[in-house]
């Protein structure tokens, strides 16, 4: 059954939703639309040209894609692990991918993707020696060789037939072995739909749906009883003209091999002992930190390693500034000596007291520690930071000089008209600054007030005294700008203004908020507090972020109009950045912004593992001791293998789990695959309702794989002994049976998953 489904709420962090497809409207080729008016007539007509004829394209890839199409593989590229139970799948950014071309024109329900993981020895050799792998032109490939089987493709229009694609080569039996038929193909490939709000940015589809295709035959690893590891060559291929040959009768005989497209490779290493896991690597978050078996919380904070106690005033006050995330640098002083200075960044080891000090240049804001004599730079380097950053963003820098002209030329028109005897009838919050003297003029006249101007003019006028006029002595300009800047209704006045036109500003310092134009070198100045494989925690200091904030905007400003101006803009401008830190990944992400409330503290941690690389899209739940899910106000990748995470709250405990979008195929320790209720009702959806055997891990039985001892499944949806029926009778037996008592790719999909690991991480605090 066909049905669309609306995506415009999210589902809940945590949650997965699958689909059976995602069938495009048209699938890629090229189409023609011809349009025909009739003409009708008692007389004979010529109807010629009243005809029109547009030719349009529906592309979509065909003999390459993307790398930015691939979300995640498992098992992870260049992992060596124990995946013996494991069926290798590939995640893609793309949910249309797998169904924009036919490879059964008769069951658009079909995919024209496969997966298929190999040995070394079952594919012919290429020019790349790692995935066995041949790169050719489109053309070439085109063309064919004599006795070897590959897909019969149609080149479409937007392919330049000397583009380079990658092909691999093997035999007849190999393909046959191991090749998903063209009845099994239906099931594995499907649709997965999570809350991305938890991961880490990444153009990531908006309603959090992804394309998921199956291998069909589990990871190839060492025959029991042998050490050593045995490599997995797995590649993404293309069936597309390929439905003759996916019969278990279809007759090779007449070639000596196939070549198939390879869309997308990776390799890794199956062993027997467990190596490069998710759950390995949690472990490794906390090797350095394990003490006499023990994890000791306090060395997971950000700051450099705490030196040994020496029992001396200097040493402790060392430990001090150390434990509290400082670290000493070398430093220059304005004169010229050489010294050490200490810094922090603006991610903290404790929560700072706030301060609402504002530093007009970056000497204001040093700190001198007169007991030791020893410089704090941190707040000078924060300053110096964000007026180098403001420096290098022309658009930011012009977007200042354009505001600060337009609040002068508003303070001027305010404060001329506050003093007109023209404006005199209006106050400070009537005056509209934006208004002319014409429109002005044009809305005080009536005809009532023309009417009164004209009967006085018919009247007689006493002549006038002679009176002695002599010149006032004009005010002081700029004491009577301070004191017009000194009234509460005027600075009132100017807030709700310059609320209205500093948008772009706020904008700005809200992404400054959230560190995005911070270099990473000023948030971790030296690698030792975040070494290899750790995880790190902190808090975010706002008197960084202020003082920060000062450099940036610190430019422009040139007289004391000018710096009464911006002292007052400035705190304006500050709250309203504010108010938008929690919609800026909302932004980012197409999301509708939901929470304005500045956040009071900010937290989070960075983690720098292989963890990292191998689940970029890793899932993040954080929550308070009320077990309230907090928000992630940022997540980002800093690097292939760093993630930063704030928060804008504390949290009580933070969650690490495998991504949803990446979970896995196989069976359990048994062979055994896990049956789980897909019914709603009683049992909740997911639910672990049984199990059934499905491989023989020894090798002797054959059950539903395609012999004893092959590693390839047998599904053969019209079997009675393949994996489809199979699934399907035990669901039945544990009183689960599907929908309609047949399975679907999408409920398929659930029966054969493994489960995630997770792990937590509990606050001390």
């Amino acid at each position: 059954m066909k049905h669309q489904k609306d995506f415009t709420n999210d589902i809940p962090v945590g949650d997965l939703e699958l689909y059976d497809n995602y069938i495009p409207a048209l699938e890629a080729g090229n189409y023609h639309i011809t349009v025909k008016q009739p003409l009708y007539s008692t007389n004979q007509l010529d109807d010629d040209g009243v005809s029109v004829t547009q030719d349009f394209m529906v592309t979509a890839p065909q003999f390459f894609i993307d790398k930015t199409q691939v979300i995640n593989m498992y098992p992870v590229p260049g992992s060596t692990g124990r995946y013996n139970e494991v069926l290798p799948n590939i995640v893609l950014k793309d949910a249309e991918l797998p169904w924009e071309r036919a490879v059964d024109e008769s069951n658009r329900e079909t995919p024209w993707l496969a997966l298929m993981v190999f040995e070394e020895k079952e594919l012919n050799t290429g020019d790349n020696t790692d995935d066995k792998s041949t790169t050719t032109t489109i053309g070439d490939f085109l063309q064919g060789q004599t006795g070897v089987l590959q897909p019969q493709l149609t080149r479409e229009d937007d392919i330049d037939p000397k583009g380079s694609c990658k092909t691999i080569s093997m035999s007849t039996a190999t393909f046959q072995a191991n090749v998903p038929m063209l009845d099994e193909l239906l099931y594995l490939s499907h649709i997965r739909r999570i809350n991305t709000g938890n991961s880490a940015i990444g153009g990531l589809n908006e309603h959090g749906l992804f394309s998921v295709v199956a291998c069909n035959r589990f990871c190839l690893t060492p025959p029991d009883g042998q050490q050593g590891k045995v490599k997995n060559i797995v590649h993404l291929v293309s069936l597309e003209g390929m439905k003759d040959y996916l019969h278990k009768n279809a007759d090779l005989s007449s070639y000596q091999s196939v070549s198939l497209l390879s869309l997308a490779s990776w390799t890794f290493q199956s062993q027997s002992d467990t190596g490069y896991s998710f759950g390995k690597l949690a472990e490794n978050l906390v090797a350095a930190e394990v003490i006499n078996n023990n994890a000791d919380p306090s060395l997971l904070w950000l700051r450099l390693p705490i030196p040994a106690d020496r029992n001396t005033d200097a040493n402790a006050a060392v430990r001090k500034r150390i434990s509290d995330g400082y670290l000493p640098l070398p430093w220059q002083t304005r004169s010229g000596e050489s010294t050490f200075a200490w810094y922090r960044g603006p991610l903290a080891p404790l929560l700072p007291t706030p301060s609402t000090a504002h530093y007009n240049t970056a000497d204001a804001a040093l700190i001198f520690d007169q007991t030791h004599g020893i410089f704090d730079v941190t707040l000078a380097a924060a300053w110096e930071t964000g007026r180098e950053i403001a420096l290098a963003d022309a658009d930011f820098m012009s977007k200042v000089k354009e505001f600060r002209k337009q609040l002068n030329l508003i303070v001027d028109k305010l404060l001329h008209r506050s003093t007109s005897p023209y404006f005199a009838q209006q106050t400070i919050a009537d005056i509209d600054p934006y208004e002319t003297v014409e429109e002005r003029l044009q809305s005080i006249i009536t005809p009532q007030l023309i009417a009164a101007i004209g009967n006085t003019a018919t009247q007689k006028q006493a002549a006038p005294a002679n009176v002695v006029k002599t010149r006032a002595v004009p005010p002081d300009p700029q004491q009577m700008l301070a004191t017009f800047l000194l009234r509460s209704d005027v600075q009132e006045r100017l807030q709700q203004i310059v609320a209205s036109i500093s948008d772009e500003l706020s904008d700005w310092m809200a992404r400054f908020q959230l560190l995005y134009p911070v270099p990473f070198g000023k948030m971790v100045a030296d690698l030792r507090m975040l070494p290899d494989e750790s995880l790190r925690f902190f808090y975010v200091d706002k008197n960084w972020l202020s003082a920060g904030i000062d450099g940036a905007m610190s430019f422009g400003i040139d007289s004391s109009k000018a710096k009464m101006l911006h002292d007052l803009a400035l705190p304006v401008i500050q709250q309203a950045a504010q108010q938008k830190v929690k919609g800026i990944r909302q932004q980012i992400t197409g999301r509708h912004i939901l929470d304005t409330t500045p956040p009071d503290v900010m937290s989070g941690f960075l983690l720098r593992s292989n963890m990292v690389k191998a689940w970029p899209t890793l899932t993040i739940r954080a929550k308070d001791a009320n077990d309230k899910s907090l928000n992630i106000i940022r997540t980002d990748l800093l690097a292939p293998n760093l993630l930063l995470c704030i928060f804008d709250e504390v949290p009580d405990n933070v969650t690490f789990s495998e991504p949803q979008e990446s979970l896995c195929f196989g069976v359990n320790d048994a062979g055994e695959a896990v049956i789980r209720n897909v019914v709603p009702g009683s049992n909740a959806l997911g639910q672990q309702m049984g199990s059934v055997p499905i491989r023989d891990l020894n090798g002797l039985q054959q059950l539903c794989m395609r012999a004893a001892g092959s590693h390839v499944l047998n599904l053969s949806p019209g079997e009675n002994n393949g994996l489809v029926q199979t699934l399907q009778r035990a669901m039945s037996a544990n009183n689960t049976p599907p929908p309609n008592g047949a399975l679907t790719s999408g409920t398929f999909a659930l029966q054969m998953m493994k489960s995630t690991e997770a792990v937590v991480f509990q606050s001390q605090s």
